[in-house]
């Protein structure tokens, strides 16, 4: 009965992830048509796919899409391997040094960042180097929290019978502390991969002459509702595969704690 149990679920979970959808797609449908059916700046999804995709697939924007994906692949990799590195380092210190440093990151991760990135520009200057610091700084901050988090939390058991069993420092990391890690880390860099993103484009629509972010202005400073909203879309539907990337990391490296004897 477990596996037919199993089915229904995974099916309802489909349901729910699908009806959704179609929700939000009639909801938009019926916002365009109705209550702000005379507002320039928003069109249904039919013109969308009709004008905006084919005015958005052309060279020109997929190269200023092209910018944003790099800036966002480089300020991520930045943000997981030091974001891990950082936290795995802060959770595994003593305990008050580690409540005192997540304090200090939860007051960081509680600050809206906007305001500051200016300073990014005038430190960094203009271009890649600021826009992907920004995403950085928008990223790293939650794989740090939660990384910490997780790590301060592994069982001492664990650990000691390692120990007893005459394994190594380095045979402990490897064996117990990062198995017990691997999934609280990929659902870490699921957060950070969205906030990273957010990050890069905030930067772009700020102060950039190229990207996503800039084409989105020129979309709207000439009115241009489908191009727009299509680029929206891709965008979208790019941090969707992303996540669904590490999604399927994450069900795939917690299989262990689902075991039943």
């Amino acid at each position: 009965m477990r596996p037919s149990r199993q089915g229904d679920g995974a099916v309802a979970v489909r349901a729910v992830r699908w009806g959704t959808l179609l929700a939000l797609f009639a909801g938009w449908a019926w916002v365009c048509q109705g209550p702000l059916a005379g507002n320039g700046y928003l069109v249904g999804p039919v013109t969308v796919v009709r004008e905006g995709l084919p005015a958005v697939l052309r060279a020109e924007p997929m190269q200023q899409l092209g910018h944003t994906l790099l800036r966002f692949a480089v300020a991520f990799l930045i943000a997981a391997v030091l974001g891990t590195s950082v936290g795995l380092l802060i959770g595994r210190v003593r305990q008050d040094v580690h409540l005192g440093a997540r304090d200090i990151v939860s007051i960081l991760y509680s600050m809206p960042m906007a305001p500051f990135y200016p300073l990014f520009v005038l430190w960094l200057g203009l271009g890649d180097r600021s826009e992907i610091a920004f995403g950085v700084i928008h990223g790293i901050i939650p794989v740090i929290l939660l990384t910490m988090a997780a790590s301060a939390d592994l069982p001492v058991v664990y650990l000691d019978a390692g120990r007893a069993m005459g394994a190594t420092p380095a045979r402990r990391f490897t064996s117990v502390l990062l198995p017990w890690l691997t999934p609280q880390i990929v659902g870490a860099l699921k957060i950070g991969s969205a906030l990273c993103l957010l990050g890069v484009l905030l930067a772009e629509l700020m102060i950039s002459t190229d990207g996503v972010g800039d084409f989105m202005a020129g979309q709207i400073s000439n009115q241009r509702a489908a191009g727009l909203d299509a680029m929206v879309v891709l965008v979208c539907l790019g941090a969707l595969v992303v996540n669904g990337a590490l999604a399927a990391v994450e069900r795939r490296t917690s299989r262990w704690r689902n075991l039943e004897g």
